[in-house]
Formats: structure tokens, sequence, C-alpha cells
């Protein structure tokens, strides 16, 4: 297994009281796999995320419990120095509002060399130029200066979360994540972006884990899937399973919902 999460609880303050947003939430993920986590808005799915990413304390949470553990460690106890390592150059992650995650005062040649540069020091100048060209076009964006000097607001949503996608992938990751990827984009973009992210993992070799409401894109494009509701796991099993013989009735429901 290449990350796995043991008896995960993440809860928040709120002005009502602590909310549990995740409990108790356990899973494996095998490396080389397409693990989707599937469920309404609001089930826990990027709080799961969030935990793994080491963001629960910046997003205004708190972990109660559980371990995710990857490479024989612990990543919730981690030092910061290590995890800072870690985090873009082993597991990186796209979220699902570029517009949030993209500085829009500079331009997204230089946001992409940041990228590499922060676990690459010293690198060269033609080096980091040659890095960064490729992965633009390993994500299908051919028009590379033009892009390279864009701002954000200069480039469509598809072409921002492509940015992003780069950034994930440029320092060579093993474990992907794809939190809602294409959130706000019409039908023909989002199937680009999903077709993309598969085309990548299977060139790549990356582990992936997808984070999705729906269950059509979770049938597509997984081999495993954990169905959350309400912060918990209510089953999890191969994509051949969940379809044909679901445990839960909810999620005979979200199937039926989307057929």
């Amino acid at each position: 297994m290449i990350l796995s999460a043991q008896n995960l609880s993440v809860a928040y303050k709120t002005d009502s009281g602590v909310v549990k947003a995740v409990n108790g939430v356990s899973f494996d993920v095998a490396k080389g796999e397409s693990f989707v986590i599937v469920g309404r808005s609001g089930s826990g799915k990027s709080t799961v995320v969030s935990a793994i990413m080491g963001l629960t304390d910046m997003d205004g949470g708190k972990v109660l419990s559980g371990k995710i553990m990857y490479g024989g460690k612990n990543l919730l106890s981690m030092p910061f120095d290590e995890r800072r390592i870690l985090y873009g150059k082993k597991i990186s992650v796209v979220f699902q509002d570029p517009q949030s995650y993209l500085n829009p005062v500079i331009k997204v040649g230089r946001q992409i060399e940041e990228a590499v540069v922060v676990h690459n020091r010293g690198i060269s100048k033609k080096d980091l130029s040659s890095i960064v060209n490729e992965t633009l076009k390993k994500v299908k964006l051919d028009d590379l200066q033009r892009i390279a000097n864009s701002y954000p607001h200069q480039l469509s949503g598809g072409q921002k979360q492509r940015i992003l996608i780069a950034m994930a992938i440029i320092n060579s990751p093993q474990l992907l994540i794809a939190d809602e990827p294409t959130t706000g984009l019409d039908a023909a973009a989002q199937k680009q972006i999903l077709d993309l992210i598969e085309e990548l993992k299977q060139k790549l070799g990356l582990t992936l884990i997808m984070i999705t409401h729906n269950m059509k894109v979770a049938k597509k494009y997984s081999d495993k899937i954990a169905v959350m509701h309400n912060g918990e796991i209510t089953e999890s099993a191969s994509v051949k399973e969940i379809f044909e013989n679901p445990k839960s009735e909810y999620t005979k429901m979200l199937i039926e919902a989307q057929s």
C-alpha cells in the first residue's frame, strides 16, 4: 500500500459547536491504483484530502484521532520540515478551484517555475525552462510562450486547471490527489481534464486518489471506490462490485440518482 488512513477523525469548531466532519475513516490505496472517494457535498471527502496534505489546522480544523501512513511514516506526526519536502515532490494535489490557488499578479510560467525551484535549489535556467516546457506539453498546453507569459485571468478555466495539474506533476510525484478537479467547467472541458489525468496516471506511473460527487466519473476512472456519507465510509470495494452489488442503501441511491 502506498497510503493508508487508519481511524481518521477530524472536527471543526462552528458557531453551533464542534462538528465532526470525518469520523473513524479507514482505507488503503495500493500503488498504481485509481482510488475514488465519492459522496455528496458535505460528506467529508475534501476534509480527508486536507488531512492527507497537512492542511487541517490551516482550514480551521483539528485531527482528533488516527494515522495517515505513507512510506512507513505517519504524515500527521511528521515534523514540518520533513512534510514540506514530501508535499509537491512525492505527494501532490490538484484542487477544485484554480482561481484560488494561482496568484493573480504573477505570470503562470513563473508560478510553474517556483514549483520546481522550491524542490531543486540551484537548478540552471536552461534546465528549468526545459522542465517547464516539457510539462506544459504533457498537460497539452502547446502554445508555450503565450501560456507561460499569461496571467491567470487571461486563461480559460480548463487552461488554468491544466496549469495546476502541471504544477502538481512537475516534480514527478508518486501520488496525485485530484479534489473535484472539474468543478466549474463545462461538460466538454470536464471530460478533457479527466481524460488528461487518466492519461498522465498511465504514462507517469502515478497512484491516483480522486474526489468526486459524480458516480459516473467514479465508475469510468476508478479501480476502487470508497463511498462517504456523513463523515463515514459506508462501503469500499472494487468499481465492479460497487456497481453490480452495492451493499448500502446510500450507494444504491447515488447510483440510481445518476443513472
